[in-house]
């Protein structure tokens, strides 16, 4: 059971007040082995670069929505599959999944995170929602379903397209949790 203020970690969208939380979980003592684990899984997601500070698994969601296609692509599939070791590794996701079951079990939730921040950021983008450069509005049931399909796109099929089951494992079983919860009643994701 998380205690309230790992609760609203994993609610919280901005990296400085996520890592904020993250401090003051670690403050107070609780449950340190997973706050360290967290706090590790944190360092490893996002970068500073002064001021900013850049979410590393939004940029690997990123490239993998970019490939989501690479099957259908001359040469795709080995250049998608590049791409995304790349920014796997560059968050350390691989090597951090397999320290340890907990190490697992909250990357899993944090990938969680990242599913849900990347819906929260279509449904609200306005370039996602139009068509037309923006001058058009895409009815809502359509704004609906091109998010139901690029999530089940890029998080489904593109895994199985590039044989990577296995390492993009708990980023599919992420999306099809969140995708429950996002549009609850709808019979889940497809296999």
């Amino acid at each position: 059971m998380d205690t309230q203020t790992i609760a609203q970690y994993y609610r919280e969208a901005d990296p400085k007040k996520r890592k904020a939380l993250l401090d003051e979980a670690v403050a107070s003592g609780e449950d340190q082995e997973a706050n360290q684990i967290r706090k590790e899984i944190w360092e490893a997601r996002y970068s500073q670069n002064g001021s900013e500070i850049a979410d590393g698994y939004l940029r690997f969601w990123m490239t993998m929505e970019f490939n989501k296609n690479a099957a259908n692509k001359w040469f795709g599939v080995k250049g998608a599959y590049k791409d995304v070791m790349k920014e796997l590794n560059s968050v350390k996701f691989l090597e951090i999944q397999e320290k340890s079951e907990l190490h697992k079990e909250l990357l899993y939730r944090e990938c969680c995170h990242l599913v849900k921040l990347y819906m929260d950021l279509c449904k609200t983008d306005r370039s996602y929602n139009s068509m037309l450069c923006g001058i058009i509005t895409i009815k809502e049931d359509d704004v609906k379903a091109k998010l139901q399909k690029d999530i089940y796109k890029t998080a489904v099929c593109l895994p199985k397209d590039l044989g990577m089951e296995k390492e993009l494992a708990l980023v599919t079983r992420a999306a099809r949790e969140i995708y429950e919860l996002y549009f609850p009643g709808e019979g889940g994701m497809p296999e």
